[in-house]
């Protein structure tokens, strides 16, 4: 599934795009993303959308994760339905939103690192999730 949403496209513009910390920010804004995505999501730079270019380098992200975010485009998602594809996409438009409606305030409260690998231990997600994404 592809799709464009508004705050998961603005996050890409104000924050880094590293995979690794696009994914800590997303899993630090709810509780539920590190349960949705444990493998994290990809973010390509800029491409020219409906490229071959953006198709390989799409591609080549799946391998790894089920969520390649487009810079400044939209996001492309797959599950094993659309149900699935569908509520991964809604899962990390919603954190980005939580994200960009607070980006500008000091933050006060958060879920840590440590608190993440307690949601990994009660949800059993030892074996899937990204642990070289935290700082432990």
């Amino acid at each position: 599934m592809h799709t464009h949403p508004t705050n998961t496209i603005a996050m890409s513009l104000v924050h880094d795009i590293s995979p690794r910390a696009f994914t800590r920010t997303l899993w630090q804004m709810q509780t539920e993303s590190i349960v949705v995505f444990p493998e994290g999501v990809a973010v390509l730079p800029w491409m020219v959308c409906g490229t071959n270019e953006i198709g390989i380098a799409t591609a080549e992200k799946m391998k790894e994760f089920r969520l390649v975010i487009w810079g400044q485009h939209g996001i492309y998602g797959c599950g094993k339905d659309l149900d699935e594809a569908f509520g991964l996409i809604e899962t990390v438009e919603k954190a980005a939103q939580l994200y960009m409606m607070t980006a500008h305030l000091p933050r006060v409260n958060t879920i840590t690192d440590p608190d993440l690998v307690e949601i990994v231990k009660a949800f059993k997600l030892e074996d899937v999730y990204r642990r070289d994404f935290l700082n432990l």
